[in-house]
């Protein structure tokens, strides 16, 4: 069975490549809608390559959230310098100065005659492949992390689900007969109203019965009690729930609103706002979730 994991996590490890490079991997995330991985790499050179093979062991981790893969490489040797030399330029300036004294320092003064660059760092099938394994080992580390985070926050979650399902065993008692007692209270206070106008019994009835059904909240406890245990459901299940929670979510605040609105006279008010709050408190450990 899988875990819920939050979108936040950190994870590092650090290991030689070969004898000419060593690397120190960092992964960190925050959260955000969609999975956005992005390569930080310490060389300037552009590695396409390498960028790739490194989203390919974060995106094994992760389906949620902004992830940044922060890759510090070591040189273990100096690098072979490159002297690249303008000859036509060269020959040109040596013809022109010809009989005077000219050092080799004077020469390297010029610029674009002579260049010195450091060999650019390609890495060898071999080094991208201790380059995964490190990566590998800072992304274990970080979904690691989001794990224990996770269970964290489904603890939580937990506490406050039970907060709503305590309320909602105590409402139902409440609402015994209550449909009953609205179509009473309707009928003789629409009697009282049209007391000496002769109005019909049957469509009195009728009309009272009808409002009667309007403020019926049993559809309304129904749908709550198959939220919650499909709320329940998935975060026993674990994975990739964080969007489908906090939609949940968002349909138990809308018949916590009905339930409040109909049933004033019920003195609930203060039972319904305790409710509420609870489905805030999870609705915000929700946003953190994968």
């Amino acid at each position: 069975m899988m875990s819920v994991k939050s979108m936040t996590g950190f994870g590092t490890s650090r290991d030689g490549l070969s004898d000419r490079f060593a690397v120190g991997v960092v992964v960190r995330a925050v959260n955000n809608r969609y999975l956005d991985v992005q390569v930080r790499l310490s060389f300037r050179e552009e590695m396409p390559e390498v960028e790739a093979a490194i989203r390919q062991e974060v995106e094994r981790v992760a389906q949620r959230g902004r992830i940044t893969v922060q890759v510090d490489f070591q040189r273990l040797e100096p690098p072979n310098s490159r002297v690249l030399v303008n000859r036509s330029g060269l020959e040109d300036l040596m013809s022109q100065l010809e009989g005077l004294a000219v050092s080799a320092g004077d020469l390297l003064a010029v610029p674009g005659l002579i260049n010195v660059s450091a060999e650019s760092a390609v890495f060898n099938e071999d080094e991208v492949s201790a380059l995964r394994k490190v990566v590998a080992e800072a992304a274990a580390a970080f979904a690691e992390m989001r794990g224990q985070e996770g269970a964290r926050l489904a603890e939580q979650i937990n506490l406050d689900l039970g907060e709503i399902e305590t309320f909602l065993d105590w409402f139902e008692p409440q609402t015994e007969g209550f449909r009953q007692r609205v179509f009473d209270r309707l009928r003789e206070k629409v009697a009282e109203l049209l007391e000496g106008r002769g109005v019909d019994e049957e469509r009195l009835v009728h009309e009272a019965a009808l409002l009667a059904d309007k403020a019926d909240v049993s559809e309304e406890v129904v749908r709550l009690r198959t939220h919650l245990e499909s709320f329940s459901r998935r975060i026993t299940k674990g994975g990739p729930v964080g969007r489908a929670l906090d939609f949940l979510c968002q349909e138990i605040h809308r018949e916590l609103n009905t339930l409040g609105t109909k049933c004033r006279e019920l003195g609930i008010a203060d039972r319904v706002v305790d409710a509420k709050g609870a489905v805030e408190r999870i609705r915000e450990q929700v946003q953190n979730l994968e």
